[in-house]
């Protein structure tokens, strides 16, 4: 939590009043540059980012930002340049790490905090920035590609839009939009294969992009191959990632679809401006198609409230004609009462949740303790991973993220997954040997050995060993996981990563609290736009950008 009394937690005015919110103030915004570099290779993305921070007021600042990571990427490496000097920062337990923040901010030095506050939510924190300073931050995560239909991407997401509830985060910690749509320079280099970005181009790896949407990048001709890297205890690791397998087994799955207020949102799918539950709608027809005599599919949708559709099979209704029955978008995303009443009344082994995720209202421990297995689809430009994907992975699911044309792809490749069986990962104790696991249409596995005969390693080999460990936590005790994450420099909902100046000069006083508000989602502004000209309707050309989806 950033540096506010007890009442600016509960209480918006005082925030104001401390200066916890900028937007709608006449204050200079503490960000003025964002800057992208994606490397990919072997089916893993490493993604650099580097945001620039400048104090353009008469007092020392602290500025923080909340924003939104994949659920399953691992951070493992931050970066600061404050008055020319380079500073790397180190993991501490979570609660030590905040200390070790504090007690610099109290002592007048500058400092540098990223934490997990959410699984898919992350919170940056650069304290004692002096007036006319400026600090850099660099940050480096990993995940695996994303693979549906043959089609494998990488999503970056950079905004989210309004979430329904509350998360249990102090003000100052929460999710916020209602910052300009700013731009961040955007370089992207394949070892292997070709990158595309949707919406955009890249002109020899590089663009500029926009803020308030995502980064889509579609990735194609690259191989399956041995990734290799370096432990922190020097040991050599091997990661490969490759296409899943698709499953056999008759389906057995309760879809549960998400028809609260903020479906009704713009979703461009196949050039054409349907709102995210049209979307779905047209995706779930198509999936229709695909079912055997011997799948049966029980349909349930919610709002406010759970509603029984029907169930599929030889005493049901045919999908097509279930889907023709789902209702309009309305009300309110009360998802944990939607999975518990669905949990309670379907004998379903499995269960598919279509959704935006823009909900904090489920109890995301209680319902993995069912048993069941859940698999996400999230649609729309502005979803939130957080809470829906950690879900998906406690159980033993697999997420996938669909801007809109890529719906029925993403819709396809999740069913596919749900015909496989549950593969959890095996508890470990002791030193790391290997470990499994199947993530978004990928089958990820990793392999320790004693450093020996030595292996090339692509940079310094962070990227893949610190990859590696993230899969390996779900398999260790929280001791264990701790120790680890804390050797391998990672943000954890455990562990944090923290930075101070020691050899700055001291402020004097308490820095101000300026909390940056994300992007709106350029989505929420299509919402405002007239409906386009006949001769464009189903075009996907500029104007068809210019309200690109939800």
């Amino acid at each position: 939590m950033t540096r506010t009394s007890p009442q600016t937690k509960t209480d918006p005015l005082a925030a104001w009043v401390a200066g916890a919110a900028i937007a709608a103030t006449k204050r200079p915004i503490p960000l003025i540059a964002t800057r992208f570099d994606v490397a990919i290779a072997g089916g893993l993305a490493e993604v650099a980012t580097r945001r620039t921070f400048r104090n353009d007021e008469g007092e020392s600042i602290e500025a923080t930002l909340t924003f939104p990571v994949p659920v399953h990427a691992t951070l493992f490496a931050l970066e600061a340049r404050i008055a020319g000097r380079l500073l790397t920062a180190r993991a501490e337990a979570r609660k030590q790490a905040r200390e070790t923040y504090e007690s610099a901010l109290d002592r007048g030095k500058a400092a540098v905090l990223h934490e997990e506050v959410l699984r898919g939510v992350h919170m940056l924190s650069v304290g004692h920035i002096p007036p006319g300073a400026e600090v850099a931050v660099s940050a480096r995560w990993a995940m695996s590609l994303t693979q549906a239909e043959g089609s494998s991407r990488l999503r970056i997401p950079l905004t989210v839009g309004d979430v329904y509830g509350r998360s249990g985060l102090p003000d100052s910690d929460e999710l916020a939009h209602g910052g300009p749509a700013a731009t961040a320079a955007l370089s992207v280099t394949c070892r292997d294969g070709s990158a595309t970005l949707t919406g955009g181009r890249l002109v020899e790896g590089h663009a500029t992009v926009p803020l308030d949407a995502p980064i889509d990048l579609e990735i194609t001709g690259w191989t399956s191959q041995a990734l290799p890297g370096r432990a922190a205890d020097g040991r050599e690791v091997v990661l490969r990632v490759a296409p899943s397998p698709g499953g056999e087994a008759p389906l057995d799955i309760a879809v549960v679809i998400d028809r609260s207020g903020s479906m009704g949102e713009i979703c461009v799918a196949d050039g054409k401006r349907l709102t995210k539950h049209d979307a779905i709608r047209a995706g779930l027809e198509q999936i229709a198609r695909r079912l055997g005599a011997a799948d049966v599919v029980d349909l349930w949708e919610f709002d406010d409230a759970p509603g029984h559709v029907g169930r599929t099979g030889p005493e049901g209704e045919r999908l097509l004609r279930l889907i023709g029955k789902l209702g309009s978008p309305r009300g309110g995303t009360e998802i944990g009462r939607a999975i518990g009443t669905v949990l309670t009344e379907s004998a379903a082994r499995d269960l598919l949740l279509v959704t935006d995720g823009k909900s904090h209202a489920l109890d995301v421990q209680a319902i993995a303790g069912s048993g069941r297995r859940f698999s996400v689809v999230l649609v729309g430009e502005d979803s939130l991973e957080a809470n829906v994907g950690h879900l998906a992975a406690l159980t033993g699911g697999e997420i996938f993220v669909a801007a809109g044309s890529d719906l029925a792809d993403s819709l396809a490749a999740a069913v596919a997954s749900l015909r496989t069986a549950p593969a959890p990962i095996a508890r470990i104790t002791g030193a790391l040997r290997q470990v499994s696991a199947r993530r978004a249409g990928m089958t990820l596995s990793a392999k320790w050995r004693e450093a020996g005969e030595a292996i090339a390693v692509g940079g310094d080999g962070r990227a893949v060993a610190a990859f590696c460990a993230g899969l390996a936590l779900p398999a260790l005790d929280a001791e264990a996981a701790t120790q680890l994450a804390v050797a391998e420099g990672l943000v954890t909902h455990l562990t944090s990563l923290v930075l101070v100046d020691e050899a700055g000069a001291s402020q004097e006083g308490i820095p101000a609290s300026r909390k940056i508000a994300l992007p709106t989602p350029r989505t929420a502004m299509a919402m405002a736009l007239p409906p386009p000209p006949a001769a464009f309707a189903d075009s996907p050309g500029p104007f068809a950008r210019a309200r690109s989806s939800a």
